[in-house]
Parts: structure tokens; C-alpha cells; sequence
């Protein structure tokens, strides 16, 4: 099955959402924070990276388009994980990284996530 990027400072949600995941199938690597993410993206190369947009060390925005600039990483799609309202301007600004893929609330259905993710993955 497909390899999973999780990257989230919230180590509850990133415990649920790996043992959900695990349990289909996938392999979940974990990352704390957005420098983290960046070094475990280019080193594990996974299928496709969920990132939380509020974090301490760098925001999602910003590993986003340091996903999106490097070489290696760049073709990785990217789902963004949000508990707060994005309005439109803010996903036209993501839609202009070539890597970001979708917008997903939380709290996360971890089902949706999982058919959102499956979608991604087939094409």
C-alpha cells in the first residue's frame, strides 16, 4: 500500500490518524513540525504528504512551497489539514503550488481523508 507523510504538531490527532491509517494498509511516517516534515519528505519520498497549516516551527504555506521548490519533492501531491476557516483567497494562493491537492478540515473524517487520499493516489 501507498506511504503517508503526516505532518502535524498535534500529537493526539497524528496518533489517531496513524493507527486509522496503519490499520488499511498504509505506511505512516510521523513528523512534529515543518523543518521535520521537510527532511523526512526528501529522505522517505512518500505518496502523498498531509500537512497541518498552524504550526510552531514553520506554518504549512511555507513547507508547502519547500516541498514544492525542491527537485525531489516537488511531484509529492499535498493535502492540507486546517481547524481553521480558509476562504477563498487562501486556497487560490495554495492552488499556485503545483503540489497542493486539496483542502481538509478539522476535525478530519478520517473515511473522507482516506477516499480524498485514494482519489490522489489513483491518478
Amino acid at each position: 500500500m501507498s506511504a503517508i507523510l503526516l505532518i502535524d504538531d498535534d500529537k493526539d490527532f497524528s496518533g489517531l490518524a496513524a493507527a486509522h491509517f496503519s490499520k488499511q494498509g498504509y505506511s505512516v511516517t510521523l513528523a512534529e513540525g515543518g523543518k521535520e516534515g521537510l527532511a523526512k519528505a526528501a529522505s522517505s519520498r512518500p505518496d502523498i504528504v498531509i500537512l497541518d497549516i498552524m504550526m510552531p516551527d514553520m506554518n504549512g504555506v511555507e513547507v508547502l512551497r519547500e516541498l514544492n521548490s525542491d527537485p525531489d519533492t516537488s511531484d509529492i501531491p499535498v493535502l492540507i489539514l486546517t481547524g481553521k476557516y480558509i476562504d477563498p483567497g487562501m486556497t487560490d494562493m495554495f492552488a499556485q503550488e503545483r503540489n497542493f491537492r486539496g483542502i481538509v478540515a478539522k476535525p478530519v473524517d478520517f473515511g473522507m481523508l482516506q477516499r480524498k487520499m485514494e482519489e490522489l493516489l489513483a491518478r
